[in-house]
């Protein structure tokens, strides 16, 4: 029987996604499965990030 163990991934600043891609990349690798995102500041005027359809949620949003 095979376990499968489910995450998210946290990260302070959403700017361009690039940290949070790598981050569920590597998990996704690892064998574990992402299930959402979750930004403490996400500067909506730089990014429009999506992984596997998941969005992110954010605390607070900066549009510009």
């Amino acid at each position: 029987m095979k376990l499968e163990v489910q995450g998210g991934v946290v990260d302070d600043v959403l700017a361009t996604g690039g940290t949070l891609y790598t981050a569920a990349e590597l998990a996704s690798r690892a064998g574990y499965s992402v299930v959402g995102f979750l930004t403490l500041i996400d500067l909506q005027f730089l990014n429009e990030f999506s992984w596997h359809n998941k969005s992110v949620y954010s605390l607070v949003q900066y549009a510009q």
